[in-house]
């Protein structure tokens, strides 16, 4: 199987959003910290780590990353691609809700929480193209 086809597969495939929820956490640390470890991502969710490690475990089985030593995790290109997928929808719904909504920050870091889950690809493409879209005409105005 290809990587291209491999990472098909994984689009196509329907996480549950928790799992989609910690390759998003992994995605944002990795981009804070040189190498992500279990206690990093059980701080930055607020649970324990017998918690963390059963999510990772479960992440590993399904291909979306690989543990290195003293528990350290990667994401694998599917689980970067998956990741990458799940912090836009969760970016662009957060933006819509605080800059064209106008709702409060954590009111909206939460709402988008929830519902970065549950929009369709051509809902979540529409939803961006419209924040973009606003953004721009906004930034020419002042």
């Amino acid at each position: 199987m290809t990587k291209l086809e491999d990472s098909n597969i994984i689009s196509i495939m329907k996480l549950s959003s928790r799992k989609e929820d910690y390759l998003e956490t992994i995605f944002r640390l990795a981009t804070k910290i040189e190498s992500v470890g279990i206690s990093d991502i059980a701080r930055d969710r607020g649970v324990t780590l017998p918690t963390v490690k059963a999510a990772v475990a479960r992440l590993k089985q399904a291909g979306l990353l690989t543990q290195r030593h003293y528990g350290k995790v990667v994401l694998t290109d599917a689980g970067r691609e998956k990741a990458r997928e799940v912090y836009r929808a969760h970016s662009t719904i957060h933006t819509f809700l605080t800059k064209v909504l106008g709702l409060p920050n954590d009111l909206s870091e939460r709402d988008a929480c929830l519902m970065e889950h549950g929009l369709s690809p051509v809902t979540l493409e529409r939803l961006q193209l419209f924040v973009d879209n606003m953004m721009h005409k906004r930034q020419g105005t002042f």
